[in-house]
C-alpha cells in the first residue's frame, strides 16, 4: 500500500507565502476598526433603545432595516423589507386561561368519558367470563359423551384385576352411571 502524501503545506512557488504577513496585519487592523465602530452595538438587542422610525417619528423602530437597497433576500426573492416597528417578543400573545365554566365543562366531559370507558370494560370482562364458562361446559359435555359412546366392559372377577399389569390398570376407568 502506498503512503499518502500530504500536499497541504506544499509551497509551489506561486507567491502564496509572500503577502501572508501583510495580509494578516491588514485583517487585524480592519478587525480593530470594526470593533471600535460596534462598541456600542455590543449590547444585547433586547436592551438596545428604540430608535424613531424613518416614516413616522412617533412610532419607534427596533434595529436597522434588513435590506441593502437592491437585492435583499436571496431565499425569498423579496427586494424590500420593512423596518421593524415592534420587538418580536411583543408579537407573542399571552396564553389565555380558560374560564371556570370551561374548566368545569371539560372536567365533566372527562368524567363522563372515563365512566363510559369503565362501563365498556366491565361489559367486555363479563362477556369474556361468560364465553369461558360456555367453552368449559362444551368441553366437559363432549368428554362425557365420548365416555358414554365407548364400549364398556364390566370387570366382575377380582382375579382378572390381579393378573393385569400396572400399565393396563392405569387405563381402567370407572364406568359412568
Amino acid at each position: 500500500m502506498a503512503t499518502p502524501i500530504d500536499f497541504r503545506h506544499l509551497d509551489e512557488g506561486l507567491g502564496g507565502a509572500k503577502r501572508k504577513r501583510k495580509r494578516a496585519e491588514e485583517e487585524q487592523a480592519a478587525a480593530e476598526e470594526a470593533a471600535m465602530d460596534t462598541a456600542e452595538e455590543t449590547r444585547h438587542a433586547s436592551k438596545r433603545a428604540a430608535v424613531a422610525a424613518a416614516n413616522d417619528e412617533n412610532k419607534p423602530a427596533y434595529g436597522r432595516p434588513t435590506y441593502d437597497g437592491v437585492i435583499a433576500g436571496k431565499v425569498s426573492g423579496r427586494k424590500w423589507k420593512t423596518v421593524k416597528s415592534t420587538r418580536a417578543s411583543a408579537l407573542k400573545q399571552g396564553g389565555r386561561k380558560p374560564t371556570l365554566e370551561e374548566r368545569n365543562r371539560e372536567k365533566e366531559v372527562k368524567r363522563a368519558f372515563k365512566e363510559r370507558m369503565n362501563e365498556l370494560k366491565e361489559q367486555i370482562r363479563a362477556n369474556k367470563v361468560e364465553k369461558r364458562k360456555k367453552t368449559e361446559d362444551r368441553v366437559r359435555i363432549k368428554k362425557e359423551n365420548e365416555l358414554r359412546g365407548q364400549g364398556v366392559q364390566k370387570v366382575s372377577n377380582p382375579k382378572t384385576l390381579k393378573k393385569m399389569s400396572k400399565k393396563q390398570k392405569k387405563l381402567l376407568r370407572p364406568a359412568p352411571k
